[in-house]
């Protein structure tokens, strides 16, 4: 019996060292890693390409917005190469900048349909208009990203370069899915937040569509679809959590959108499976500064191309874009 019970002591252990060097680096690499969506690799995938909704356009020329520049620079704290679009507004002396931010396995290709939106209703006549590859995206170096606290270093690295490069002072940063989450985080991890106040930089207002609204809420029900046991995922999480140097429970709308109290214009969907409608809705309950906008049935960051949406997607972020205007 004594030798069962030291066989059975030994396999308990050995598994839990198995799940612990095995499993939990595995889920975490789910979390880090994924492939990068250079421009070749959407170009040349005609579904994917679709799903992007640019049709045959390739630059913001094709928008109309024939001055645009393309700038290679850095992120802020790694050093991380980086890219992007650069559209000077229509008006000289414009220093407010609209930052427009992709998601994961997504680049600025994704993003660069919504310059449609933004010259239709004369926007750039009052903002400069900035689309960057963040970080493992586009033209941008191949790196590890967690959830948009890495995504959060290459949006301040933007606003750092634009601001040496073109003066700019002033900023709305309008996010995507995990990109929504990066520019929240932007402006509440307390070194990013030094930084902006130390060089006059400010954002004003945010737009938050289909966003990743508390990351660790959405890993575990991913976690519990993939069938991973409570234990393993809690394990995982500790391991992730070292990797954003413990503000992984920070990382929630409920405390990011609190904490600054910036104006926050939300889009979502309740079809989006990909960022729940139902953690976004407990995230933001009770939040005056948040104007949350609701459109039934729809599929993850597809409001603007689903035809039905168009208009209503359109006069929101043209008003609240409009309103205050610096």
């Amino acid at each position: 019996m004594k030798k069962f019970l030291r066989i059975l002591a030994i396999s308990v252990v050995l598994l839990v060292l198995a799940f612990y060097f095995i499993a939990v680096p595995k889920f975490v690499s789910l979390i880090t890693d994924y492939d990068r969506h250079t421009f070749e690799y959407v170009t040349d995938n005609p579904e994917i390409l679709e799903n992007y909704g640019i049709g045959a356009k390739r630059t913001p020329g094709d928008y109309g917005f024939d001055t645009y520049r393309e700038i290679d620079y850095n992120s802020l704290t790694d050093e991380v190469a980086l890219n992007g679009w650069y559209m000077p507004a229509a008006k000289e002396g414009i220093t407010q900048t609209l930052m427009i931010n992709h998601g994961r396995t997504s680049n600025r290709l994704k993003t660069m349909k919504y310059l449609e939106l933004v010259k239709a209703q004369g926007l750039d006549t009052l903002y400069n208009v900035f689309i960057p590859d963040l970080r493992n995206s586009g033209k941008s170096q191949e790196a590890k990203t967690a959830l948009g606290y890495e995504f959060a270093e290459d949006i301040v690295g933007s606003m750092k370069m634009l601001n040496e490069n073109y003066g700019q002072t002033d900023f709305v940063l309008w996010g995507f899915s995990m990109g929504a989450m990066a520019s929240a985080v932007a402006i509440n991890r307390p070194d990013l937040v030094e930084f902006q106040k130390e060089n006059g930089l400010k954002v004003h207002k945010l737009i938050l569509d289909s966003p990743l609204s508390n990351i660790k809420e959405t890993a575990r029900l991913e976690g519990q679809s993939m069938g991973i046991p409570n234990f393993i995922f809690n394990m995982a999480w500790g391991s992730f959590d070292k990797k954003v140097n413990g503000y992984s429970d920070k990382m929630k709308l409920s405390y990011l959108l609190n904490n600054t109290k910036l104006p926050t214009l939300i889009l979502y969907s309740d079809g989006d499976k990909t960022t729940p409608a139902s953690i976004l809705e407990t995230e933001v309950e009770g939040l005056f500064n948040v104007y949350p906008v609701l459109f039934k049935d729809c599929e993850h960051v597809k409001l603007y191309t689903r035809e039905e949406y168009k208009e209503r997607y359109t006069s929101r972020v043209n008003t609240f874009l409009r309103s205050n205007d610096l």
